[in-house]
C-alpha cells in the first residue's frame, strides 16, 4: 500500500487553465537573445514575474530566471546593462505538454529543482508557463473543491446537528 497522498487529478491545462493562459497565450514574457540582462530583469519586475523564456527564430533557446540572475550575475561581479541574457540564461529547458499531469510537473520541477516550466503545444511551439506557485494554487483549490464535496456529501447522507 501506497502511503503518499495523491495529487488531484489534475494536469498542466487545468493549471494554465486557472492562470487564464489558455484564453491569453501572449502572457508569457520572451526575450531574444542578445537582449541585456537588464531590460530582462526590468519587464520582469514590470509584470511580477520570475523568469523570461528566451527564443530564436521562433524556437525556445533558453530561460533566464531570478536565480540565474542571482548565481550568474550578481556572484560573477557581471552588470546588467552590459550582458546579454544569452551569456546566462539556462540553455537546457525542460518543458511540459498541456496534457502532462500536475504530479508529472511536479515531479520535474523537484528532480530539476527549478520553478518554472515552459509549456510547449505538440510541435514544440511555446504556449504558457507554469510556475511552482501555480501548481500549488491548483493543488490548494482542487483540495477545497474535495473537501467541499465531502462536506455537501455528508450533510446530505446524516442528519447534522448543531450544538451550542
Amino acid at each position: 500500500m501506497d502511503d503518499e497522498p495523491a495529487i488531484p487529478n489534475s494536469s498542466v491545462e487545468d493549471v494554465l487553465e486557472a492562470k487564464g493562459a489558455l484564453h491569453d497565450p501572449t502572457t508569457v514574457l520572451t526575450a531574444a537573445p542578445q537582449d541585456s540582462v537588464y531590460d530582462c530583469i526590468d519587464r520582469m519586475a514590470e509584470i511580477g514575474v520570475g523568469s523570461i523564456v528566451v527564443t530564436a527564430d521562433g524556437a525556445i533557446a533558453g530561460i533566464f530566471t531570478e536565480r540565474d540572475h542571482m548565481r550568474k550575475m550578481a556572484l560573477e561581479g557581471r552588470t546588467p546593462k552590459d550582458t546579454a541574457v544569452q551569456t546566462v540564461m539556462t540553455e537546457d529547458v525542460a518543458t511540459v505538454t498541456p496534457a502532462q499531469s500536475l504530479e508529472d510537473a511536479l515531479d520535474r520541477m523537484r528532480d530539476l529543482q527549478c520553478r518554472h516550466l515552459p509549456v510547449v503545444d505538440a510541435d514544440g511551439q511555446l504556449s504558457g508557463i507554469i510556475s511552482m506557485r501555480d501548481c500549488m494554487r491548483q493543488l490548494s483549490e482542487a483540495a477545497k473543491s474535495k473537501a467541499l464535496q465531502l462536506i455537501e456529501y455528508m450533510e446530505e447522507e446524516y442528519v447534522v446537528r448543531q450544538y451550542g
